[in-house]
């Protein structure tokens, strides 16, 4: 039998956090969230300690905690949260709204502050800010599992690989690169390019980079790089961020002397 259309997906799910010692609010809260959104799953802890034992023993999209708990307040909490989870969103939702309350959280790595009220709309608030933290948490973990994923991809190609911004900045070094360089990529980022490969100024590098950089056309060509001490097999093609990249293997000696 097909799954129902409105069974809810892991994907649809927002698993929420919610640490307060006092279980009627929790109750409440939980009441109030699930009925803004039928995404929410709401797990209760009545203690820090009890929210950082669940923290270990599941998975969860957000955490919402008081300030002023017994044994450890929330500021403390969050600490703790994000020595684990550095990225996890983090609201802290409490009745003792102070500006120094609210500069520690925000010192502290707190995604969002919001006061506790005596009327329902605060709920209503309370359930927009732990979607849209969510929300933005989840792209941001997709665009990081991409970024590795490129990343894996560009270190299994056998050529060397750099990009440069629209600036001459080194953005990615693969280790191909690094090791015709002989340099890290590490020490290359955010350096610009003519200041590490000041040879290539007023040569056929410098010529054929410009005219890629200016006219967003790509390029190839080979030729010999003294500061490298070789001979190099280059392609070079813009980027969408403005910059321009190099694919580049060098030339066996061999087949260099056979040229020559």
């Amino acid at each position: 039998m097909p799954p129902s259309t409105t069974q809810q997906t892991e994907e649809e799910t927002f698993r929420v956090l919610h640490v307060d010692d006092k279980p009627d609010l929790l109750e409440m809260v939980s009441i109030f969230l699930e009925r803004e959104d039928d995404r929410f799953e709401i797990v209760q802890a009545t203690s820090a300690s009890n929210g950082l034992d669940q923290l270990s023993e599941q998975a969860f999209d957000c955490v919402i905690s008081d300030y002023d708990m017994p044994g450890c307040n929330g500021i403390k909490f969050l600490q703790k949260v994000r020595a684990e989870f550095p990225d996890l969103p983090f609201i802290l939702f409490t009745g003792k709204g102070t500006e120094e309350i609210a500069s520690d959280a925000i010192s502290a790595g707190v995604t969002d502050y919001l006061q506790k009220q005596g009327s329902t709309d605060c709920y209503t608030v309370l359930a927009n800010s732990v979607s849209n933290a969510i929300e933005h948490y989840r792209s941001s973990q997709m665009v990081r599992q991409r970024e590795e994923q490129l990343r894996a991809v560009i270190e299994r190609v056998t050529d060397a690989i750099v990009e440069v911004d629209s600036n001459w900045r080194f953005i990615l070094v693969n280790q191909q690169a690094e090791e015709l360089y002989e340099m890290d990529e590490e020490y290359l980022l955010g350096r610009n390019f003519w200041e590490v490969f000041n040879e290539a100024l007023d040569t056929r590098f410098e010529a054929e980079y410009r005219q890629v950089m200016e006219t967003r056309e790509p390029t190839s060509f080979v030729e010999h790089f003294s500061q490298l001490d070789g001979r190099f097999d280059i392609k070079a093609y813009p980027t969408d961020n403005g910059g321009i990249a190099f694919y580049f293997t060098e030339v066996p000696k061999q087949l260099c002397d056979r040229d020559e």
